[in-house]
């Protein structure tokens, strides 16, 4: 695997959320309480940018159709079928780093 810094802990407060391009990919990486999580910057419905959206305590509100999920496991919530394409991350030394 080959890890890319995509931002530092420093950058991305928890409730917060950032959109990167990482080897031709565009990844949301999301900041919260219980962790960091990244996933593909695009909504499971009509794949607009998940950035654009709302971040409200573990829940992702897609701005287009407003298709829910839960950032601590990239499962939909409304729709319950409807899951998210994670990206590996992990933070090392206040870095937050993807793996494409």
């Amino acid at each position: 695997m080959s890890f890319t810094k995509v931002a530092s802990l420093d950058d991305l407060w928890s409730g917060e959320m950032i959109a990167r391009v990482v080897a031709g990919r565009k990844v949301l990486v999301i900041r919260i309480d219980e962790g960091t999580y990244a996933y593909e910057d695009r909504c499971a419905h009509l794949g607009v940018a998940l950035s654009e959206g709302c971040l409200e305590g573990h829940v992702l509100t897609c701005q287009a159709h407003h298709w829910e999920y839960d950032v601590r496991s990239g499962h939909g919530i409304n729709p319950a079928s409807a899951r998210l394409t994670p990206v590996a991350v992990r933070v090392e030394e206040g870095d937050i780093l993807v793996d494409i």
